[in-house]
């Protein structure tokens, strides 16, 4: 996987009420009620926070 171009993904800003698509993100794993999920974290440009987006299990 080295050298591949992260692909984009569309976040959703909820603060802002805006929606962005990005390849700057992080992939991190959490523990919920349903098991190990995988999630997307990025920061959004409209109000700088942490806008996460579930990808799936992990």
């Amino acid at each position: 996987m080295w050298g591949m171009a992260k692909q984009k993904l569309k976040f959703y800003d909820i603060k802002a009420k805006q929606a962005f698509e990005t390849d700057k993100y992080e992939i991190i794993e959490k523990d919920t009620a349903r098991g190990k999920m995988k999630f997307a974290v990025a920061t959004s440009p409209y109000t700088g926070i942490k806008v996460y987006r579930l990808l799936g299990k992990a």
